[in-house]
């Protein structure tokens, strides 16, 4: 029996654009033979050109892709040694362990996706399984093999997943939309017969920001690379569905200095973006404040526009004031006031988009995904109970409440 299209029956309910339906559901091969198979694949032969979840630092990666090093033992090798200098890396080591110990007692439950580019499996998901299971002592693991029709397209196919999934970072996020930029303005390059040993998406992170950087981000570059970051802009927001401000947002985020970006590892987009128009060598000392004192996205726009100012007193002074505000708010936190926003606002457009990429995932990913949802299904349940019984105490029957924003 023929399988129906799930492009086309999810953009008939969707609530995202045709463009993000068609990322999210690449073309069906013909037959499983042509698209994907599931293969046993040794540990020592999986290599690594990415690492969509930060493991370790992006240096780090870079060295070891330059060195022909990138596979998963020597991955873990230096997730040890980054573990032992920073709390991020331990916590990322830490989870690593605990999911060796279930593979070693229960195996791969979710197989990995790989490619195989120039006789390499490549890993393009389940990083994290490939160094648990070298901890649990497994010497190949399952895996799906993939046909990748082209890298755009599969860098934009992971960065839409990407963006809808909330584990991800806000660095990690705007590392995956630089990749896919340079990758399409070199098709664009390549259209227009343009050289290819300049680039003006690099130019627009290595540039120093402007206060209209907003209004003329490509000040600067000549009409024609005015006209190849105008393309690029316009394709990448059509992929990934993004708007062009957030387009903008997620790039500058590769501004950041090295280790401006390993003190705001966990740090929001809207924490981080104010920092990047500082100079490279003022970012560390803003983002540890930040992350030390956790501001609010305003709190952190403030401090980066007093310290564009250059006078060190007042940042001085905004700093003492900050961290005596945040003293005061942990002191009057309650365990409870995260529950008053357990449910976010715009759940109708995230569960659209959490469908789109369960119909686009494998049965056993779907599955796990389908786990954690039922748990989170039956803790709502509870909330709202919990929740109701706490309204009918006091007499409250919601009658001047606002109405919920649904489509």
């Amino acid at each position: 029996m023929r399988r129906a299209d799930p492009a086309k029956r999810f953009r008939q309910r969707s609530l995202l654009r045709s463009a993000d339906v068609d990322a999210l559901f690449p073309a069906v091969p013909a037959s499983p033979e042509a698209g994907e198979r599931l293969v046993e694949i040794p540990t020592a032969e999986l290599w690594l050109d990415d690492q969509p979840r930060q493991i370790v630092p992006d240096e780090v990666l870079a060295d070891l892709i330059a060195a022909g090093q990138a596979r998963p033992a020597a991955l873990l090798a230096a997730l040890k040694e980054a573990a032992g200098r920073h709390p991020y890396y331990r916590g990322i080591l830490q989870g690593i362990a605990d999911l060796a110990k279930t593979i070693a007692a229960e195996g791969v439950l979710e197989p990995l996706l790989v490619v195989s580019i120039a006789g390499r499996f490549i890993i393009r998901d389940g990083h994290r399984r490939a160094l648990a299971s070298i901890l649990a002592g497994r010497e190949s693991v399952p895996a799906r093999l993939l046909d990748e029709p082209s890298d755009v397209r599969a860098v934009a196919r992971q960065l839409v997943v990407n963006l809808q999934r909330q584990d991800l970072t806000a660095l990690e996020k705007g590392r995956w939309l630089f990749r896919l930029a340079r990758l399409v303005e070199q098709q664009v390059r390549d259209e227009r017969g343009l050289p290819a040993d300049s680039s003006v998406i690099e130019a627009l992170i290595r540039r120093v920001p402007s206060d209209d950087e907003d209004e003329q981000p490509e000040r600067g570059a000549s009409a024609a690379e005015r006209e190849v970051a105008a393309e690029v802009r316009r394709r990448v927001c059509e992929m990934a569905g993004l708007s062009q401000r957030h387009y903008y947002n997620l790039l500058y985020l590769n501004r950041l200095s090295p280790a401006a970006r390993a003190a705001g590892l966990g740090l929001t987009e809207g924490q981080l973006r104010p920092v990047t128009s500082l100079p490279p060598e003022e970012q560390e000392e803003i983002v540890s404040f930040i992350a030390r004192r956790n501001l609010t996205a305003r709190e952190a726009a403030t401090l980066a526009r007093v310290a564009r100012s250059g006078d060190r007193d007042a940042v001085r002074r905004i700093m003492a004031r900050l961290a005596g505000e945040e003293t005061e708010r942990q002191r009057t936190a309650v365990s409870w006031e995260p529950l008053l926003h357990a449910v976010p606002r715009d759940l109708w457009p995230r569960c659209a988009a959490l469908r789109a990429e369960l119909g686009a995932l494998p049965d056993e990913r779907r599955k796990v995904r389908l786990r954690a949802i039922w748990e989170q299904k039956r803790l709502a349940e509870e909330l709202a109970r919990q929740f109701a019984e706490i309204c009918a105490l006091y007499g409250y029957d919601g009658t001047d409440a606002p109405d919920p924003e649904a489509p």
